[in-house]
């Protein structure tokens, strides 16, 4: 008699499995077949999946196709089972995934478009912070110049920083409602470090200079502002850190001193 863990992991590996497989243990007495029966469960369980997905998904939905979608979700599961009972927050993988998996030579961006699109669904899920400009311009007023290379900045919970080698918002931007297909978005258009962070008014992306992309990306890992200037100034030489505070405090990406 197999142990009720023995059941779980035997039904979990044939609900997961291609369809036919068989259960690793014998059901007597039951007139329903045991293959339909899995069949129902499958369904309903890749059926949350592709509901899942296709909500955290919807540009990447929208240019593969709803047939294509299903069945790329369908083996990104198989592959990646969610070990939470909460779908919402299961997905996050799928952009690697696609990289590995999906090999489309027309629109090379797919992965990164998928991450885009999860960095979106992360900053719609992100812990509230308050927004209070002046608090930091001040208490950065309050610091002697000479400890300022040395001070670290905490970045709103909702900022999420993506580089890519596509430009990957204007693909993005066309597949919104009302914009027309901008046929100049090619493989080699350029590439775009850009910023996804919540406000009152929704989830915004914003292109940022190569700069101040390398500057937040910095800050973002715990760096000095002194080392967030040099890896600024690497990328490009005429970074202006004082107006890149100034802007980045104002909106919100700055949050605080830490």
């Amino acid at each position: 008699m197999p142990s009720l863990l023995e059941l779980q992991q035997g039904f979990a590996a044939a609900l997961f499995g291609a369809p036919g497989v068989a259960l690793p243990f014998v059901i007597t007495g039951d007139p329903i077949d045991v293959a339909a029966r899995l069949a129902i469960y499958r369904n309903s369980v890749f059926g949350n999946y592709h509901n899942a997905l296709g909500a955290s998904y919807p540009v990447l939905r929208q240019l593969l196709g709803a047939a294509a979608f299903v069945a790329t979700v369908d083996a990104f599961v198989h592959k990646h089972p969610s070990a939470s009972g909460d779908l919402n927050c299961y997905g996050d993988a799928f952009g690697d995934f696609l990289a590995v998996h999906v090999t489309d030579a027309i629109r090379p961006w797919l992965p990164d478009i998928a991450r885009l699109e999860w960095a979106i669904d992360e900053a719609h899920r992100a812990a509230d912070s308050v927004h209070a400009p002046n608090a930091v311009l001040a208490a950065l007023a309050a610091i002697a110049p000479e400890q300022l290379p040395a001070l670290r900045f905490r970045l709103d919970p909702s900022c999420r920083l993506l580089a890519s080698r596509f430009p990957i918002l204007r693909v993005w931007l066309q597949s919104q409602p009302g914009h027309e297909p901008d046929k100049a978005v090619t493989a080699d258009a350029g590439a775009e470090g850009l910023l996804v962070r919540r406000n009152s008014e929704g989830v915004p992306i914003e292109r940022l200079p190569c700069g101040d992309f390398a500057w937040l990306v910095a800050l973002a890992a715990g760096a000095t502002l002194g080392e967030a200037m040099e890896a600024a100034q690497t990328e490009d030489p005429a970074f202006d850190l004082a107006a890149a505070l100034r802007t980045h405090i104002a909106t919100g990406t700055i949050a605080a001193i830490q």
